[in-house]
């Protein structure tokens, strides 16, 4: 019995979603959750990852995060990563100073090869 192209996409989005409470709780966990808001100005930002007006945390927190999650509840596609182009390089700036980040590495790799089988 095959599953349908519906019921592989609905397992992926799961998995993908279980793997962004993980990275939401490891980032917790690290002391990399913001416990206050972000600003607008520094939401609208134009230069990937925002880097000119946050940090990699709190642009996983502030953009990665809920923007992804918004796609698996709309049930819309989430984006195909093409292997070395995610989110791991610039993980790899950040989370590489102590094992509690990565705890946080791990998880991002995982996300990464979640959304390169897109």
């Amino acid at each position: 019995m095959t599953q349908s192209s519906d019921q592989i996409e609905q397992a992926k989005n799961q998995q993908v979603e279980l793997a962004l409470q993980s990275l939401q709780q490891a980032l917790m966990k690290t002391g990399h959750w913001s416990e206050s808001d972000i600003s607008a100005q520094a939401l609208a930002s134009q230069q990937p990852f925002c880097l000119d007006t946050m940090n990699f945390s709190q642009w996983l927190q502030f953009v990665f995060i809920p923007n992804i999650q918004a796609l698996i509840n709309t049930q819309q596609a989430l984006p195909c990563l093409i292997k070395g182009q995610g989110l791991e390089p610039m993980a790899i700036e950040f989370y590489t100073k102590t094992e509690a980040d990565r705890t946080v590495l791990a998880v991002i790799c995982q996300i990464d090869e979640l959304l390169q089988n897109s």
